[in-house]
Order: C-alpha cells, then sequence, then structure tokens
C-alpha cells in the first residue's frame, strides 16, 4: 500500500493499491526560490546530492539504493530547513525518527515509527556520534524486512521501504566492532 508517490493529478485504478495523494500534481514549475536558498546554503556538490537524494524519492527509486543522508554541520547552517521542505514535499509518506535508538542495543522499539511503512524517514536532531550498534541501521538503508515492536503490540515484520534523512550538529561515529574505522 501506498509504496510509490502518488500525485493530485494522477487517476488511479485499486490495482495501485493507493490510500493518499500528494496534494500537489507533478509539473513544470518556477523553482526560483529553490535554487536562491540551497545555492546560498550549500555548494554545488553537496545541492547536487540533496537533488538527487530527493529525485530518487519521487522516481520511485530509493527503495533500492542503500544509502542513507547525513545533513551535517554547525547550528543554524540551514538543515531543519531542508528537512522541513521534505516534510512538505512528501506530506503523508514520512514519518520523523529517532535514529539513535535505531543504533542502540537497549531501544526495543525503535523501529515502530517505521509501522506505516513510510517512503522518507527524518530526523531533526540526529546525535549519531556514538553508534554502538549499527545492524539495524543497516537493515533498514539496505531495505530489509525487519521486525517493528510498538508498545503494547505483537512484533510483526515490514520490508522498509524508506530512505533516511537525518541532520546532525555532530559527525557520524559508528563504533560498532564489525564497523570498520
Amino acid at each position: 500500500l501506498d509504496a510509490k508517490l502518488t500525485f493530485a493529478n494522477q487517476t488511479c485504478k485499486q490495482s495501485d493499491y493507493v490510500s493518499k495523494k500528494l496534494p500537489y500534481s507533478l509539473e513544470d514549475g518556477d523553482y526560483s526560490s529553490w535554487d536562491e536558498l540551497v545555492g546560498t546554503l550549500y555548494s554545488p556538490e553537496e545541492r547536487q546530492k540533496i537533488e538527487w537524494a530527493i529525485g530518487s524519492v519521487i522516481a520511485g527509486d530509493s527503495a533500492s539504493i542503500s544509502k542513507f543522508f547525513v545533513l551535517y554541520g554547525d547550528p543554524g547552517s540551514g538543515k531543519g530547513t531542508i528537512l522541513d521542505i521534505l516534510c512538505k514535499l512528501f506530506d503523508g509518506y514520512y514519518a520523523i525518527i529517532e535514529a539513535s535508538s535505531l543504533g542502540s542495543k537497549t531501544s526495543q522499539f525503535g523501529t515502530a515509527a517505521f509501522k506505516d511503512n513510510p517512503l522518507v524517514a527524518i530526523e531533526y536532531d540526529s546525535d549519531l556520534s556514538r553508534i554502538d550498534n549499527n545492524t539495524r541501521l543497516n537493515s533498514i538503508t539496505a531495505h530489509e524486512t525487519i521486525p517493528v515492536r510498538e508498545l503494547y503490540k505483537a512484533a510483526y515484520n515490514v520490508k522498509i521501504n524508506a530512505m533516511l534523512f537525518l541532520a546532525s550538529n555532530y559527525a557520524v561515529q559508528i563504533t560498532d566492532a564489525k564497523s570498520e574505522s
């Protein structure tokens, strides 16, 4: 259900398994504000990475791309602004997550945010400076089937389709013994 984006102007049939649509149509338009904003905040190389990631979700390719994106920088450098835009761009198709719980051996319910199988997973203030177990994070990034545990519910399996977008003021540091330094 809802395994790909559906735009306002698309006609759907029952076999498409669509329960929601984005509030806008996919069509040509003026993007000068985007150019000004992203051109001010990011270098051309970083901008290209952000636009590639967004394009992969729109094209439906993100579910087969084993990557996640971390917007890293000082407070006030525009990370949250980009994530706000992603929330508006993918309205109804995203979930807010807590990435540090995905990398913690002790967090039982870290996968609960994936219960509705979002196409985009976002964390505004991520601290991946100390990941002690990257197994779940790797499985989610690889779009594997993982157990989802919600409070007061039995665990069930979900194949993850989400592309992760995280913002952090701290450098990513994976400390799992299986990870390379």
